[in-house]
């Protein structure tokens, strides 16, 4: 192998027609960075000439013409070192037309300076979790590149699909500002764990409007949507899919009763109450399933002297009847949950003790309203565990980037981050 062809593959470059001059590769500084700069020339033999098509047989139809001033191309980092390829393209005369062209090369393309190497490596970066102004860093290129790169991506980012996932699972998350609703309406085929489609509105009419798209008899095929406690989608899921059982999703069970715990507790922590550093401090306790808090002794500080994990929450909960009933109704809630209780379940929510706090009576009262739903979750192991953690990942994405202006970029760095679609 030649000492160009050496350095063309260390530079992966595949043009074979560059020709590194191995005199001039120079270490310099730029406002600040540090660069390896690289010379090189494009020449070789043209075929034809792109004006008149003539077919190049000799001297005497197209000869060289000296070489354009200066490119200077991007390409990606060498030894972790940003690199600049300052490439002398060959220029070409044709005698029969007397126009001149330049030399093309694979290696960048036309009017451009960014090398195709570079912008392969922007596709990949975009699929990582990060902001694109670290992106644009890293590459040194322009922030405004990356978001050309995203409207290039996003122009033709549009998920259609022949037919619905047997089981979905639907739920929502906070876009952009020029989404038509507040919330992004996001549908999970359970089975394969990928993102179905992304809509921007979660509104009854639109998403009515979506999912009609496909026949009845597709809609017909749909067998679970797991879903929250949102009216509207179960509203919505009862009418478009008549054979579909609606399955409510579990965690969103637990979190009524957390949030109505968790509240009775905050109203008790007040500085007069002379338990407010236990209550607000060991909160955690209160929370966890009674069967896992532990019985072995050590100090705690709260109560100074050697106490287990049960004694605590004991302690606490009987310092006021109504977080005591509450925290008994939660407790109940959860484990006949874990242990897939129906019964148990129907008996906590339909005689509740009459001592638990109203933010806990209004749980009981949505769990009695979807109750039809709420024993399909004891019935099919069906969940919305997929679709939280992809929320968990879009969350994670706007707070890396500090937010989003345009949703189609939004979306776009979502399904490539997940695979769905490639750059």
């Amino acid at each position: 192998m030649s000492i160009n062809n050496y350095i063309l593959n260390l530079l992966n470059i595949e043009d074979k027609n560059i020709f590194i001059n191995t005199n001039n590769i120079k270490n310099k500084s730029i406002k600040g960075k540090n660069y390896k700069i690289i010379e090189a020339f494009l020449t070789y033999k043209p075929d034809y000439c792109p004006h008149c098509g003539i077919v190049n047989k000799s001297s005497s139809d197209i000869i060289k013409w000296g070489f354009r001033k200066n490119c200077i191309v991007k390409i990606p980092k060498q030894g972790n070192c940003l690199t600049r390829l300052i490439l002398h393209k060959q220029r070409f005369y044709c005698k029969h037309c007397h126009n001149t062209f330049i030399a093309e090369t694979s290696l960048v393309d036309r009017y451009k300076n960014i090398s195709r190497n570079t912008e392969l490596q922007i596709n990949l970066e975009l699929m990582q979790k990060q902001s694109e102004k670290d992106i644009a860093e890293r590459l040194d290129v322009s922030v405004s590149k990356i978001d050309r790169k995203l409207n290039e991506i996003s122009s033709h980012t549009i998920l259609r699909h022949p037919s619905l996932p047997e089981v979905m699972n639907w739920d929502e998350f906070k876009a952009t500002k020029d989404t038509k609703g507040k919330m992004a309406f996001i549908i999970v085929d359970n089975n394969s764990g990928n993102i179905f489609d992304i809509q921007d509105s979660r509104k009854s009419r639109d998403l009515e409007k979506y999912f009609k798209r496909y026949s009845k008899k597709e809609r017909d095929k749909v067998k679970f949507i797991s879903t929250d406690f949102y009216s509207g989608y179960i509203f919505l899921a009862k009418k478009l899919f008549k054979n579909a059982n609606i399955v409510i999703d579990r965690f969103h069970i637990i979190t009524q009763v957390y949030a109505a715990l968790n509240s009775t507790r905050v109203s008790l922590c007040k500085k007069k109450n002379k338990n407010y550093n236990k209550l607000k401090n060991l909160w955690k306790l209160i929370v966890k399933n009674e069967n896992d808090l532990s019985e072995v002794k050590r100090y705690n500080k709260y109560f100074k002297k050697d106490i287990s994990q049960k004694e605590m929450v004991n302690f606490m909960i009987n310092t006021n009847k109504e977080l005591k009933a509450t925290y008994e109704c939660y407790q109940g809630i959860i484990n006949s949950l874990q242990n897939r209780d129906l019964k148990k379940f129907k008996n906590i929510i339909y005689h509740p003790n009459k001592n638990i706090s109203n933010k806990m009576k209004q749980a009981l009262k949505l769990y009695r309203k979807n109750i039809e739903y709420i024993e399909n979750s004891f019935k099919y192991d069906i969940n919305n565990g997929i679709i939280e953690g992809t929320n968990n990942l879009i969350k994670t994405l706007k707070r890396i980037a500090f937010g989003y202006r345009k949703y189609s970029h939004f979306i776009s760095r979502v399904l490539l981050i997940k695979g769905i679609i490639k750059g």
